[in-house]
């Protein structure tokens, strides 16, 4: 099917027929991280929350955390998660045994690869509005046009009147100010070693920019347990780090 519009309505017909498994929990989520989750009370999830990449290399660092995220809010329910080309094309596409290891079943994963930004936020749209997913999660590439002021309020709407999580993944750092309630800056950080020697689980430095809610913004290094589905601290962790090729000069 390689005609956008049909695409896009294929993609309109599964939603229609998922109408209504949406889980009802309450309104709020946690990160799993009793720090944080102390600081905060929770994420509303009837709101527009915001990730960007601390740089260019940081975007799958940036989408992980996304997803993480979108693990918590969704519960039981289903996860959409749509794409731009040019994402796919610098960070790769999702891989099975991948979204395992991070915690998610592939089987609740609707994937949506989009060409542009006009037709990703057309497919968002219509997935926070039709009440049967878990959580909504966008990866955009660079700063488009499309992605402005009243985009990013239609998506803030949609999730607060069907009750959906909308998460957005941006390549960049966001030089406009926005409806979303959360907004997080991710970076990637040495992980912390196994028994072994062998890299440990996901490690990111996140920092909270902005949190409509009152509480104040913070900076966290984490990592993410995808046995337990949560994040957790790694600001105490002592021992080997292993560090990261992505964060050395070119030359290394």
């Amino acid at each position: 099917m390689h005609d956008p519009a049909l695409r896009l309505e294929a993609l309109r017909r599964r939603l229609a027929r998922m109408e209504g498994r949406a889980p009802s929990d309450a309104s709020r989520f946690d990160l799993g991280h009793p720090q944080v989750d102390a600081g905060l009370g929770g994420l509303n999830r009837r709101a527009l929350h915001e990730v960007q990449a601390g740089t260019g290399a940081d975007l799958a660092s940036a989408d992980g955390f996304a997803l993480g995220l979108a693990v918590r809010a969704a519960g039981t329910g289903v996860i959409a998660w749509i794409v731009q080309t040019m994402t796919t094309a610098e960070v790769g596409l999702p891989y099975g045994a991948g979204l395992a290891d991070w915690g998610l079943d592939a089987g609740r994963v609707l994937f949506v690869q989009t060409r542009d930004a006009t037709r990703l936020l057309a497919a968002a749209e219509d997935a926070l509005r039709s009440g049967a997913l878990g959580a909504v999660v966008m990866s955009v590439w660079a700063e488009p046009k499309a992605l402005n002021l009243t985009a990013t309020r239609r998506l803030a709407l949609a999730a607060r009147e069907r009750g959906t999580a909308a998460i957005l993944v941006r390549s960049r750092v966001a030089a406009q100010a926005g409806p979303a309630e959360t907004r997080w800056t991710i970076k990637a950080a040495p992980s912390r070693a196994l028994e072994d020697g062998a890299p440990g689980r996901p490690a990111l430095t996140v920092r909270l920019d902005k949190n409509r809610t009152g509480a104040k913004p913070g900076q966290w290094v984490m990592e993410w347990r995808n046995d337990e589905r949560r994040f957790a601290d790694l600001a105490s962790v002592s021992g080997d780090l292993v560090p990261l090729v992505g964060q050395q000069p070119a030359a290394a």
